[in-house]
């Protein structure tokens, strides 16, 4: 029977832990196991009703252990596949699975899936004529219409993902000085999420400079053009919170005179 991982993903699962951190390998000798392993034995279809699972993130050293499984790993040569879960309502993206796992992981070539990945980036404005025009991309193909965005790496800070994307996508080095800051969670199919994180900075550039294998173009809208354009309910409101946010800082600088 062929197993729909994607369906596993965001399920609770009853795991039976029979690793605890520092175990060694019984076939690997020199390898000890740096997070907690055991198998989920709820899903009777999988392999012989178990199968292995590794537990990140929990502090719990009991021989039981409830979580959400943030993550599949598929074995490519063996056609493996296991499990990575964390305590309910702790979420781990890319990066940190695959440092965590890397001890043991690293020696396969592996598919991996997600639950929950995080991309951040930056609302890029611009005064013009008194007027604030905000820089979107344009997708070539899909003519569809977001702001610039980008997954994180490991190690990095949110403010450092959302810098180094814009940088790279569009040649401007924003300097985020405004005390704005927004995120939301939604699902990119049934069973994955993602979390974006988004902050404000004005930037003065008049030229864009976007890579030669850029997937969009980029235009210079008003609050209104914008508006109608974007294409994302989220990224609607959010320019709704930058409205908003510049109105109260405006208030409060007519107030202080």
């Amino acid at each position: 029977m062929t197993i729909n991982t994607n369906s596993l993903l965001g399920r609770t699962a009853d795991i039976t832990i029979d690793r605890q951190h520092g175990t060694r390998n019984i076939r690997h000798r020199n390898i000890t196991y740096s997070v907690r392993s055991g198998y989920f034995a709820a899903e009777k279809n999988l392999r012989s009703g178990r199968h292995f699972i590794y537990i990140i993130g929990a502090e719990n050293t009991s021989d039981t252990f409830k979580g959400t499984i943030i993550s599949t790993i598929k074995r490519e040569r063996t056609g493996q596949l296991l499990l990575v879960a964390a305590p309910a309502g702790k979420f781990f993206y890319e990066p940190q699975i695959r440092e965590c796992l890397g001890f043991y992981e690293k020696q396969y070539d592996s598919e991996y899936d997600f639950y929950m990945s995080m991309s951040c980036g930056i609302i890029l404005y611009k005064n013009e004529q008194g007027q604030k025009k905000f820089l979107l991309a344009e997708n070539k193909k899909s003519g569809r219409v977001h702001f610039i965005k980008g997954e994180t790496v490991f190690g990095e800070t949110e403010k450092e993902t959302a810098v180094r994307e814009v940088l790279e996508q569009t040649g401007i080095y924003a300097d985020i000085s405004e005390d704005f800051r927004s995120e939301y969670i939604y699902g990119t199919s049934e069973h994955t999420r993602e979390r974006s994180v988004f902050f404000l900075a004005e930037y003065k550039e008049s030229v864009i400079k976007l890579p030669m294998d850029s997937e969009f173009n980029v235009l210079s809208l008003d609050y209104d053009e914008a508006i109608r354009r974007l294409e994302y309910p989220q990224e609607i409101i959010l320019l709704m919170e930058v409205r908003d946010y510049h109105e109260r800082k405006r208030k409060s600088s007519e107030d202080m005179q």
